[in-house]
């Protein structure tokens, strides 16, 4: 995949551009302190975004900011997304401020077809459902982003939840969220399958109070359980996935 989309990222990036002062040069922001480097690995199929000091006619080390999965089946709009994520992440690293716009109250919540529906979109759902306050979070995330890219919505928000769920939940909180999954697992295509199990891992990811916990959730469905398994080794090795839903530190 050609890097085509690189011009289009920068350009979403105009006003933190502009409130720096940055000048421009191929994939190159600098002003008299800093110097920000976007690029794209062919590898992991990630664009990535580093910041230096600038002293003088000396650029420091870069210190990735934030990381984006970015696949050859991505469009222009996802190249919008990132632009919007790379300003954000260059804003709290600079301390500039920008006006955040009202989120729009008429941006609709996920809802799920009539009969039996186990996709992503009824997946949000459930999600939204048993956490309430990502309700909010969802709308901001449509009305930031104009589409929602649900990678990286959850594991902004929901990834977290689910580590202090797992943390500090009762039992009859895990068993509740478990008997959601259970059916999203058990009933879902490829790709919510696919995300349930991936949600998990990053819930757990280098924290095994809740490995433990999610084991002992899982100690009952042996198929489950082996999913979880068996992919918690691939999820640590897998950077585009560990980008995607492991956001903050945890």
């Amino acid at each position: 995949m050609e890097n085509k989309y690189l011009e289009q990222i920068i350009d979403e990036m105009k006003g933190i551009i502009k409130d720096a002062d940055l000048k421009v040069e191929d994939n190159i922001l600098k002003n008299d302190t800093k110097s920000i480097k976007i690029e794209r690995s062919e590898e992991t199929k990630l664009y990535t975004i580093a910041i230096a000091d600038v002293d003088g006619e000396n650029i420091g080390e870069y210190k990735q900011i934030s990381a984006w999965l970015f696949d050859d089946n991505q469009t222009a709009k996802d190249a919008v997304a990132v632009g919007i994520d790379f300003s954000d992440a260059l804003r709290k690293e600079l301390n500039i401020a920008e006006q955040k716009p009202v989120v729009n109250s008429l941006i609709d919540l996920p809802t799920a077809k009539k009969g039996s529906d186990s996709g992503i979109n009824a997946l949000t759902k459930k999600m939204l459902d048993i956490f309430p306050a990502l309700k909010e979070e969802y709308k901001a995330h449509v009305a930031h982003y104009g589409n929602f890219l649900y990678l990286n919505f959850f594991g902004e928000h929901l990834v977290p939840r689910l580590v202090r769920l797992f943390e500090e939940g009762t039992s009859k909180q895990i068993k509740k969220f478990y008997n959601t999954i259970l059916d999203f697992y058990v009933e879902g295509d490829n790709d919510t399958i696919n995300t349930v199990v991936a949600l998990l891992a990053a819930a757990a990811y280098n924290n095994d109070a809740v490995t433990q916990k999610i084991r002992d959730m899982l100690a009952d469905n042996n198929h489950f359980l082996n999913s979880f398994n068996n992919f918690l080794p691939a999820f640590a090795k897998n950077k585009k996935l560990v980008a995607a839903l492991i956001k903050k530190e945890m």
